[in-house]
């Protein structure tokens, strides 16, 4: 898991802040297929692996910002349509989220019964990119570290993405 964490924390130090929230959204899709492979249980895999190692670091004073049910939300719309609008239907505390650089407001800011010329506007969540994503790499470096004697999980990670440089032989062929 460390390649996808550093990675990720590449994207935040060149301030590739689209590639660092894409990469910190996929990681509980990750971990969690790890634990228990398999098609069909993406949302609650996500959601138990979230719930666990990640809405923690979203909780303050027993608060939950950010459920693990908004976030597999926001990952969708941010995955499949480069959006964070998530369905009012199917979200679960928030109504918006508005991320930053490094330059906006605090990290973790809940803004709510705020009106604009007489009209109530929606409870916003605001985070900084790069401390949110820094969050979700953290989650999964903990997990790692936590789930390393597990020789279910060992086994699936040969199968994890590996991106090789000229030069790298395979059975006799090189490539390069």
């Amino acid at each position: 898991m460390r390649r996808f964490s550093d990675a990720g924390r590449m994207a935040i130090a060149a301030q590739n802040y689209y590639a660092a929230l894409s990469l910190a959204l996929m990681i509980p899709d990750i971990c969690g297929s790890l634990e228990d492979p398999g098609t069909g249980k993406s949302q609650k895999r996500y959601e138990r692996w979230f719930s666990k190692w990640a809405e923690p670091k979203f909780t303050h004073n027993g608060r939950i910002f950010l459920s693990s049910s908004d976030c597999f939300q926001l990952r969708c719309s941010l995955i499949h349509s480069g959006s964070t609008e998530i369905d009012a239907k199917k979200r679960d505390v928030l109504e918006r989220i508005e991320f930053f650089d490094d330059s906006g407001p605090a990290h973790l800011a809940w803004l709510e019964g705020n009106t604009y010329n007489g009209v109530k506007q929606p409870s916003v969540l605001v985070l900084r990119v790069s401390k949110f994503s820094e969050d979700m790499y953290q989650a999964a470096d903990e997990w790692d570290a936590a789930s390393a004697k597990e020789p279910s999980i060992q086994a699936e990670k040969t199968k994890l993405t590996v991106i090789r440089s000229k030069g790298f032989a395979m059975q006799g062929i090189q490539f390069g």
